[in-house]
């Protein structure tokens, strides 16, 4: 498997935060059923997506606030730091920072019935409120894939394509556009001696991942399809993002997939690309 850093652009606001399993499920959508590829996903990953990071950094890894040295006094404060340095949490140390990722602002929509061009079928004006999500920091977004089955050039086309036409919720009005290029630069992760790992995306355990002893919040998800006569798929509990796993043996993911469409095959990514970081108990 090959590791890939791409830096991602935003062109306009996003109506939901872009997660790992969701920037899966659009890249498969282009390729399923039609392309054989993930024929197998269910069994192994070709390709697996991290969430939108703010470049340079992780999310805080999720362990008891006195493991990061901070005092009762200072835990309102201390629960805004929410990124940590990818150098800082490999190197062991947990010093996390508050930064501006994103910021979220409250705008007014009204729908429209295209029919009859009115608010609704008796015209009464209907607004209602949509949180919109604005990136402040450059994007990173890491991807792990098999070098057999795709190239990253591949791979940058397809999400150049999705950010094109518009990602996750409301993309149908323009939420969620995006530019993408490679990350030449990137020459993958510090190689660090050690059984603990943080995960990069939503997480579904298995029990061949040979884990020890994991830190994790959980994470349900009621997911949907985009055009389908049983539009709701089944729901599914993953562990959220920056789970610490200490695992028996180094690997570069951990997790798996799981079929959570009724009438129609819907895969989802509970694959997780993990990063290894010096830990003392």
């Amino acid at each position: 498997m090959k590791l890939v850093k791409f830096i991602i652009t935003p062109l306009s606001s996003f109506a939901s935060l872009p997660t790992g399993d969701m920037i899966f499920g659009h890249f498969a959508k282009f390729l399923y059923p039609k392309d054989k590829r993930l024929d197998n996903y269910l069994q192994t990953p070709q390709i697996i997506f991290s969430d939108f990071l703010p470049d340079g950094y992780f999310m805080r890894p999720t362990l008891a606030l006195d493991k990061f040295g901070v005092s009762d006094s200072d835990k309102k404060d201390f629960r805004k730091k929410e990124f940590i340095k990818i150098e800082n949490l490999q190197n062991g140390n947990l010093e996390c920072e508050e930064i501006k990722f994103f910021e979220t602002k409250q705008v007014i929509r009204n729908s429209i019935n295209r029919k009859t061009f009115s608010t609704d079928n008796s015209g009464v004006f209907a607004p209602y409120g949509l949180e919109e999500i604005y990136f402040k920091e450059k994007i990173a977004l890491y991807c792990l894939y098999d070098e057999n089955i795709f190239n990253e050039e591949e791979i940058e086309k397809m999400l150049s394509t999705i950010g094109k036409s518009g990602f996750g919720k409301k993309s149908s009005i323009g939420k969620g556009q995006f530019e993408i290029k490679i990350d030449k630069n990137f020459k993958g992760f510090k190689k660090v001696d050690s059984n603990y790992y943080i995960t990069l995306s939503p997480t579904i355990f298995s029990k061949d991942d040979e884990i020890e002893s994991c830190f994790y919040d959980v994470w349900s998800k009621f997911g949907k399809f985009y055009t389908s006569k049983t539009p709701f798929k089944k729901p599914v509990v993953f562990a959220k993002s920056s789970a610490v796993v200490k695992l028996k043996k180094q690997k570069e993911y951990i997790g798996k997939a799981l079929n959570n469409g009724y009438e129609n095959t819907s895969f989802v990514q509970g694959y997780s690309i993990v990063v290894p970081f010096e830990y003392k108990e």
